[in-house]
């Protein structure tokens, strides 16, 4: 309901073949064929769990008297999630008290894993990925453990049309280059088709001046800039004064083919704006964003390469 409310594809079961056509009715099946290509959705939001709410005194995460503000403002998270209705869901910074609670929130149509931190790096929290049942029947979830201090997690599935797709999550520490290359190394493990890598980086990758994204990761990985009329950066101005100059956007989702099986093609449908849009605002329920980070989101179009684009 809220997918088609939003004005989400649902997912296809047969890929877009008119790359392959003539130039005489290629026009009109372009149009056709745009509308109907497979695609899925993907959110990444960092929740703010209560533990480091409180230790670090984090405004989005506490009320007036200093206490926890969860019961507030979770149901705000979790309409904003439930109304994007993401086909892939990753969140980060989730409390492993509350994991139940979130899962449960969801609901049915979604299948999903805690990664938990190990204990002697982030014992409160964990990441949390879900994925919807109608285009992931049957997840392979996997996780790699960086040096007894944080977890990577990730899940492979077939999309509908065919596309063997990996989707991966993390909490990065920021300007760690091992790290990067650590997570990067499990994002490519694996036989997908399509790899997606979702985290709070905890750094700001765009090149201002440029206009331009580098990539932190070796291969030919996209992301989306916003477009100009979306919120432009990932945390709420008290947290952009912290570090002013830094920590812009750092909230990202990188996607590579990695097979010349299918092209893919990054775009902002309905949902995914209402998504970010009503994340990076004050909410009602406390009078601040609902958390110390916005939400991520973008929807990626598949489509199969016509055979002569394999010589290229």
């Amino acid at each position: 309901m809220w997918a088609r409310r939003l004005g989400r594809a649902t997912p296809a079961l047969a890929a877009c073949g008119c790359l392959g056509l003539s130039s005489y009715d290629f026009a009109a099946r372009r149009v056709r064929c745009e509308a109907s290509s497979p695609t899925f959705s993907v959110g990444s939001y960092n929740v703010l769990c209560t533990t480091y709410a409180l230790k670090w005194k984090e405004r989005q995460g506490m009320d007036a008297n200093g206490n926890s503000n969860w019961a507030l403002r979770w149901p705000v998270m979790r309409d904003i999630l439930k109304q994007a209705s993401f086909d892939v869901l990753c969140l980060q910074e989730v409390e492993k008290t509350d994991v139940d609670s979130i899962v449960a929130d969801l609901g049915p149509e979604y299948k999903s894993h805690y990664f938990k931190h190990p204990e002697k790096g982030r014992p409160p929290d964990g990441l949390l990925i879900a994925v919807k049942s109608s285009v992931c029947a049957a997840p392979s979830w996997s996780e790699r453990d960086f040096k007894g201090k944080v977890i990577f997690g990730g899940v492979d599935f077939q999309h509908p049309c065919g596309a063997r797709i990996r989707v991966i999550t993390g909490h990065m520490r920021g300007r760690n280059q091992e790290q990067l290359d650590a997570f990067g190394a499990f994002a490519a493990e694996g036989t997908a088709q399509i790899e997606v890598i979702t985290a709070d980086f905890n750094e700001d990758f765009q090149e201002r001046s440029a206009g331009t994204v580098p990539c932190p990761f070796d291969g030919k990985h996209v992301t989306l800039r916003r477009a100009p009329d979306l919120p432009q950066v990932s945390r709420p101005g008290n947290k952009q004064a912290q570090t002013p100059g830094q920590g812009l956007k750092i909230d990202y989702i990188w996607v590579r083919e990695r097979t010349q099986d299918f092209q893919t093609e990054l775009f902002f449908d309905e949902a995914s704006r209402r998504a970010i849009i009503d994340s990076h605002k004050d909410c009602e329920a406390t009078g601040e964003w609902p958390s110390d980070h916005g939400c991520e989101a973008l929807s990626i179009r598949l489509r199969r390469k016509a055979w002569w684009q394999f010589w290229k």
